[in-house]
């Protein structure tokens, strides 16, 4: 039980690595849209903010239902490797897109 939690455990890290990633990127979209008043500087303000939302819900769902839910809990153990795998990817896609981003 004890190796599950650290699954969900590794999957909010990488959920809260995203939410940095993210903020950085509404920052960097903010500063543009203010220079340019484009309609794209406002679609990728509107992107970044469904995967900050994305992200938080992520954090906060696994936690509730594995903490509330106690008919969840083995549903949740089986989902985290697979929660932590889909949250690495995207922690890296974020990444190479904060790079280019403040390039």
């Amino acid at each position: 039980m004890v190796f599950d939690i650290f699954w969900m455990n590794v999957a909010a890290v990488f959920a809260l690595v995203n939410v940095v990633f993210v903020v950085l990127l509404i920052y960097a979209y903010y500063q543009s849209w203010r220079n340019f008043r484009s309609g794209f500087t406002a679609s990728l303000l509107v992107f970044a903010a469904f995967f900050l939302v994305q992200n938080a819900i992520i954090i906060i769902f696994w936690y509730v239902l594995y903490g509330l839910v106690a008919s969840a809990q083995p549903i949740v153990v089986a989902a985290a490797p697979y929660l932590t795998l889909i949250n690495a990817m995207e922690a890296i896609a974020l990444g190479n897109l904060v790079r280019v981003t403040w390039k």
